[in-house]
């Protein structure tokens, strides 16, 4: 049903992006495991494994962190819907819509920071009562390609 409404509107959907925080978590829980199972010791047909060691309780809290901010951000359900007259940012509590009379102008360009994935941009969206622009970057939802080129069009609909 859903895709069905999308397709007869012309809306876009594009969800937050989640799989860095399980690569993350993967990543750790792996070194955790080998960290440990290095430190410990084989006596007498049975495994020890140091526990106490400070890296293994390090390597424990970056876990439990990094499976709160998974739960948090899959809880949230962050989406940007890009129709043809609005621009729609949703989460599980709210749902904010701009349309081309409320946004002053949209500028696009590239991230000063350290660049992770190729190309890192970045879109910033001046609001006529907001003294900051929201700053939404592509990489970080599903498709990010897709969500550039739906701004784009949408930028050049809302100049014209």
């Amino acid at each position: 049903m859903k895709a069905e409404q999308q397709a007869v509107t012309g809306d876009q959907e594009f969800h937050f992006r989640l799989d860095f925080y399980w690569q993350a978590l993967a990543m750790y829980a792996g070194a955790l495991i080998l960290y440990a199972l290095a430190r410990g010791s084989v006596e007498s047909k049975q495994l020890t494994l140091a526990l106490d060691d400070p890296v293994v309780i390090l390597l424990a809290i970056i876990i439990i962190l990094a499976v709160l901010t998974l739960l948090y951000n899959g809880y949230l359900q962050r989406s940007i819907i890009v129709g043809h007259d609005f621009i729609r940012f949703k989460n599980r509590f709210r749902e904010r819509t701009l349309t081309p009379a409320d946004i002053k102008h949209i500028s696009i360009g590239r991230e000063k920071l350290i660049k992770v994935r190729g190309t890192f941009k970045v879109i910033k969206i001046r609001i006529n009562q907001r003294r900051r622009p929201l700053r939404v970057r592509p990489s970080l939802y599903d498709d990010d390609a897709g969500l550039y080129k739906a701004i784009v069009q949408f930028k050049k609909r809302r100049e014209q």
